[in-house]
């Protein structure tokens, strides 16, 4: 059968934007209009908040009645019902509009800060099925963070960055651009990157991400709205969304930080730990143990826990590893499990399963969300203090909607509990290859860990 799609090459330029804000693109011509605006906010970086409208005249060329009445608007769907005059964009393709336009739009984002963009087709050829519906292939600049008032709003933000001292006025509009806007990463204007614009894209257009990934499943539990700034989170510290999961590969420095896990395992393999009748550990196996895993210096012990009960961390390790299915149970007895005994032979292995089983849980929606975000803050934190990831997390659970029962934010001390199993691998890793692990993290080989995690 004939291919009769249109792939058009065009350059998308924000009017008025000096330097210059700018995309290259190719995209299907059959596409509608309402489902290019898709393409197009994703290509940008908008994030669909507000309305739009396509033009096929200047906006700022028209200024007689005749030219108005020429000229042809193409409206969403619900202004139209709203009133507004135009036709329906969901009836009309790109091709179609470009024809009619004469091979030049207008496409107006937010019509209150009006971010009107030109669109001019550069060239068009016969579309190969097998190549994607839409794609950037190049551009500069990040767009201007939405609802800051326009082009001279968004300028005016940049030059209080550069400024020395600051109204109170324009204290409060930076404190908010700092921190209400960029999450996880800050906000760089000048900034532009052609794979996670197409990562968006492909996010705009399919909807949902693959759920057969960890990082796939956790988006399309999200609201629609979150997907892409949690995406390009993911993105910033390589983790691509469509990606099929990969295999795990250990850092030359896990065996040493497996060091505590391992000897858990051996410890328990044979006659096994004694367990009291409640199923803690005697006060004198807790000493072994302690002894064992290295944590004399952990904070619990030096202020001196006596028992299992009182010294918590010891207590989660534990737990920790019998839920990673590596301990048991067994009557009175602390025993290492058969997949325990196998994987402790082989760092690799033991690696993998550690990745495997520190999924984080779904059972509990706020630690799940939390601990997603703990690891993304993990995955591209450089900071040696464990206060970072903190405050990535609560920023995060912020964006989601946690808050306090009255509807207040959280405290800048303030973040939820992650799971326990990646928590107690993490300290595990900590105390094991750093002097300082009850406040410092291990950076290197925790980002390690979560980048395997996130890419499972």
């Amino acid at each position: 059968m004939r291919n009769l799609h249109t792939q058009h090459m065009l350059h998308i330029q924000l009017h008025g934007s000096d330097p210059a804000i700018w995309r290259r693109i190719e995209v299907d011509g059959s596409m509608t209009l309402a489902r290019f605006h898709h393409v197009l906010r994703a290509a940008l970086g908008w994030t669909d908040s507000h309305l739009h409208l396509y033009m096929d005249r200047n906006p700022f060329l028209i200024n007689s009645v005749e030219e108005h009445a020429r000229t042809v608007t193409w409206l969403m769907a619900n202004s139209i019902e709203e009133g507004l005059e135009g036709e329906d964009e969901t009836g009309t393709t790109l091709s179609k509009a470009l024809a009619r336009a004469g091979g030049t739009l207008w496409y107006e984002y937010d019509l209150g800060d009006s971010w009107m963009h030109l669109i001019t087709q550069e060239s068009s050829r016969a579309r190969n099925p097998a190549e994607p519906e839409a794609q950037v292939l190049d551009g500069a600049m990040r767009v201007p963070v939405e609802d800051c008032g326009g082009l001279g709003g968004w300028y005016r933000l940049l030059e209080m960055r550069q400024a020395e001292t600051l109204e109170p006025e324009q204290q409060e509009m930076l404190q908010w651009f700092t921190s209400g806007i960029g999450h996880f990463t800050p906000v760089d204007p000048e900034a532009f990157d052609v794979g996670e614009a197409n990562m968006l894209i492909g996010l705009a257009l399919e909807g949902i991400p693959p759920t057969g990934t960890v990082v796939g499943t956790w988006l399309s539990g999200l609201p629609i709205y979150l997907r892409p700034p949690f995406a390009s989170a993911l993105y910033k510290v390589g983790v691509d969304v469509f990606a099929p999961p990969g295999p795990p590969v250990m850092p030359e420095e896990a065996p040493a930080a497996m060091a505590s896990i391992r000897w858990w395992i051996n410890a328990c393999t044979g006659e096994g730990l004694a367990l009291t009748a409640a199923g803690y550990l005697s006060p004198a196996v807790l000493q072994t143990v302690i002894g064992g895993i290295g944590w004399e210096n952990e904070w619990v012990v030096e202020f001196g826990g006596k028992t299992e009960v009182n010294v918590r961390s010891v207590l989660r390790f534990r737990r920790a590893l019998m839920d990673l299915g590596l301990l048991k149970a067994q009557g009175r007895k602390l025993v290492a499990t058969p997949a325990g005994v196998r994987v402790a032979k082989d760092p690799a292995k033991l690696w993998a399963h550690l990745v495997k089983r520190a999924h984080p849980s779904m059972r509990d929606e706020a630690v799940y969300d939390a601990t997603m975000l703990g690891l993304i803050a993990t995955a591209g934190s450089t900071e040696s203090d464990l206060e970072t990831v903190h405050r990535h997390i609560r920023q995060g659970m912020e964006l989601i909607g946690y808050g306090y029962a009255d509807g207040s934010p959280l405290e800048a001390y303030r973040y939820h509990p992650v799971g326990e199993r990646w928590s107690a691998i993490s300290k595990a890793f900590r105390m094991a290859v750093l002097k300082d692990g009850n406040t410092a993290r291990a950076v290197d080989l925790e980002r390690a860990f979560a980048l395997d995690i996130l890419r499972s």
